[in-house]
């Protein structure tokens, strides 16, 4: 599998750094899956269609 690159913007970075002094569980949950769906996302962006022509 390729690699991944995922970029944050600093609001995010601060989110995680808040998450791991505050030990939040379910705001580290959600980070995690919108920073999967985002890489998702990309994949899918780079990947063609057999209907495109």
């Amino acid at each position: 599998m390729p690699e991944k690159i995922l970029s944050i913007t600093e609001e995010e970075f601060m989110r995680m750094k808040s998450v791991i002094m505050d030990q939040d569980k379910d705001d580290a949950f959600r980070l995690i899956k919108e920073f999967v769906k985002r890489l998702e996302i990309q994949q899918h962006k780079g990947m063609k269609s057999h209907l495109d022509h």
